[in-house]
């Protein structure tokens, strides 16, 4: 693997990590494994939410990852800054994070619509306070 072949894949998981989609989750999952496996890990299975499109990606990081030895966030532009919201985005799924069910009411995202209405907009889960999980209360 070329290390612009590795870049092509961080750019095209990048957008779907940063963003909302039922795929944003895993390829997050897959770039914070790559930036830092002790503390992001990747269910391998979570890979089959992707499109054909971006599980090639998650492959190319993957394979990019190994064999060329390159930590992610140096291969884009503003890498620290990218991956540090990457980080802070997915914390719900750091590893201290993992066996905590997720909460009911945003599905472990941490963010509902701020409008009940279908408007496009999100905010912070009110019940669990952003965090994807809620410890000190029964999920409904």
């Amino acid at each position: 693997m070329k290390p612009e072949e590795y870049s092509t894949a961080i750019i095209k998981l990048l957008p779907t990590a940063l963003g909302n989609t039922g795929g944003s989750r895993v390829a997050a999952q897959v770039l914070l494994s790559a930036y830092n496996g002790n503390a992001f890990q990747l269910d391998i299975v979570d890979l089959c939410n992707l499109d054909k499109e971006h599980y090639a990606a998650a492959l190319g990081v993957i394979r990019g990852r190994v064999e060329l030895g390159i930590e992610p966030h140096t291969l884009v532009n503003n890498g620290d800054k990218i991956f540090e919201d990457l980080w802070l985005k997915w914390e719900r799924y750091h590893v201290t994070n993992r066996g905590i069910p997720d909460c009911y009411f945003c599905y472990g995202t941490g963010m509902v619509y701020a409008d009940e209405k279908g408007g496009d907009e999100l905010k912070q889960c009110p019940e669990c306070d952003g965090k994807g999980f809620v410890l000190d209360k029964p999920q409904r």
